[in-house]
């Protein structure tokens, strides 16, 4: 057992090489030359996905110069009002892509790329594919300022690092930058469940702990865990899930778990070490969570076990972490987490079975009322089309085709992989329809359709509630930081709010006498700004066009004085 402790933290620092990758000689420059202290890690549980690297704090403040980390060459640049908001990905000479996201401006070559972009697009998001040596970096090099651009919440950097080869994000951690860190992952709470082969969860059986930490490790009261009989089954057996982060120093942000060891009467069962996650796996997050206990309680259960279907590399040692047991039986249970450092934390138990009558079902959703993750379906009737691919849902999830014309599985349950939604319908097609779920939390989402021999489908990555609806309703336009009835303004920068109430927006434009200028679109505040060049001076006609995503649009025209 001594050697299955020891064993997983030697591999935290030669990893690199199962990466195909090294750190070149002199190290990697820091993205960022404040100190570097993490509000978020690298792995953290998020919802429908890992965060897919590292965020390091900016004092609250945009505007810090972003280096190069090594010798490369731009190979991508992306400016969107959602997600990474401005972003640039430089690839280096030994395989890995740097990728620095939220930033404030573009400097050098990038930003005039991007500006001449743009102009020649009529367009504020754009995305850019420069060619190999086009745009060249020299390690230490500034190319962006950090800012809050984007989905971010908050002034921060966030950074990543993946393969180039298969786009992979790679845990930035275990590459060498100088992250303090000496605080070992807290351990909260335990959960047992009763499991088939396959690891699903079998309704209505699991139980809880909370977990406190003593002078040795971590403890539950009277450290055992009792659990039924009928937990047990003749093929499946029990997984364990524990609530556990990580905080770094400098900051008391909860990150996420590194790695585990789950150790089951002196051998090593199960382990996860997160140092890749390819993009198309990300989802996978939802199985790998307790997926309730997030939703509900934000609790970060980690699972110990894992389902037939669940594709990510995170997992160690083989198995899918299904502990066979019987009733009477008593397990004696050793779970290990730490982070790159090497810091840990224990937690040491038994799990003590009852006796009695173990759990005569054997499986879970064997009968043709159940969606199987390992099977395609499709559900229909006059009105209806529901089509069900190979891996839509996690575990197996019964369906009411009593409420199929109004309703598909459970609003709380995550969906995989998309599926289609068909209504038939006798509106003449206009390119206005669209399909609106109403998902857990009362969230509207909404997906154009498409149309062919009278039936609208859309796909869609959420269950609830469903409809064919039609948008007529145009974007709206408010002025923002000027009054509607100014007439002159010697302001550099005007602020329009625009919004939309159903399908949301799709382009926005600006022009001044006729010719196009470019404004910036921030989609948190629902605000577009345009930043006057000093050029622009004398009486001069203003029109802002707003457009949805079914073609409805909104113009906002007036006349103003330049001064």
């Amino acid at each position: 057992m001594i050697q299955s402790l020891i064993l997983p933290f030697f591999l935290v620092f030669i990893h690199l090489s199962s990466f195909g990758q090294s750190i070149p000689e002199g190290g990697y420059h820091a993205p960022i030359t404040i100190p570097l202290i993490l509000s978020s890690n690298f792995g953290e549980l998020r919802p429908n996905h890992f965060h897919m690297g590292v965020d390091f704090k900016t004092n609250n403040r945009i505007g810090y110069n972003l280096y190069s980390i090594d010798e490369g060459f731009v190979s991508r640049i992306k400016v969107s009002p959602y997600g990474y908001g401005k972003v640039v990905y430089i690839d280096h000479p030994n395989g890995v892509t740097s990728v620095y996201a939220h930033c404030s401006e573009f400097k050098g070559k990038v930003d005039s790329i991007v500006r001449l972009t743009q102009e020649r697009e009529q367009d504020f998001a754009v995305e850019i594919f420069p060619r190999k040596g086009e745009i060249s970096l020299k390690k230490g090099e500034v190319f962006a300022l950090s800012g809050n651009t984007g989905s971010s919440t908050a002034p921060h950097l966030h950074f990543e690092i993946r393969d180039t080869k298969t786009e992979a994000a790679l845990n930035p951690l275990v590459f060498g930058f100088d992250v303090a860190d000496t605080r070992a992952p807290e351990i909260r709470g335990v959960k047992v469940y009763s499991l088939t082969k396959d690891g699903y969860r079998f309704p209505n059986k699991s139980t809880v702990r909370t977990a406190t930490k003593g002078r040795s490790g971590y403890y539950v009261s009277g450290n055992k865990i009792t659990i039924p009989a009928n937990f047990c089954t003749e093929s499946g057996g029990i997984g364990i899930a524990v609530d556990v982060i990580d905080r770094l120093n400098g900051a008391p942000n909860q990150c996420g778990l590194y790695g585990s060891i789950l150790i089951v009467n002196g051998d090593t069962l199960f382990g996860q070490r997160t140092d890749r996650v390819p993009f198309e796996s990300t989802r996978y997050v939802n199985s790998h969570k307790d997926f309730e206990e997030y939703s509900k309680n934000r609790k970060k259960y980690h699972k110990c076990f894992k389902t037939t279907h669940n594709s990510l590399p995170i997992y160690e040692y083989g198995g899918n972490g299904v502990i066979k047991c019987s009733p009477g039986d008593v397990l004696k249970i050793e779970y290990v987490g730490y982070d790159p450092k090497g810091n840990r934390s224990t937690l040491n138990f038994d799990i003590v079975v009852s006796a009695g009558e173990m759990n005569p079902e054997d499986g879970l959703g064997l009968d043709l009322s159940y969606l199987q993750p390992g099977y395609s379906l499709q559900l229909e009737n006059e009105n209806r089309q529901i089509q069900f691919g190979v891996e839509t849902v996690y575990e197996p999830l019964k369906l009411d085709e009593s409420t199929l014309d109004t309703e598909i599985g459970k609003a709380s349950v995550p969906v995989q992989r998309a599926y289609t939604i068909k209504v038939k319908s006798s509106d003449e097609p206009d390119g206005k329809h669209y399909i609106e779920v109403i998902t857990a939390k009362g969230r509207k989402r909404t997906m154009i359709t498409a149309y062919q021999d009278g039936w609208y489908h859309a796909h869609s990555k959420y269950f609830g509630k469903y409809s064919l609806k039609r948008d007529l309703t145009s974007p709206t336009i408010a002025t923002k930081n000027f009054k509607s009835s100014t007439t002159y303004t010697s302001s550099k920068k005007m602020t329009w709010k625009i919004g939309d109430a159903h399908t949301g927006i799709a382009d926005y434009d600006l022009f001044i006498d006729g010719k196009w200028y470019l404004i910036e679109y921030e989609s948190k505040g629902s605000f577009v700004t345009f930043n006057r060049p000093s050029g622009i001076k004398g009486s001069k006609e203003v029109k802002l066009v707003v457009v949805d995503k079914v073609g409805n649009k909104k113009e906002w025209v007036k006349v103003i004085d330049f001064r």
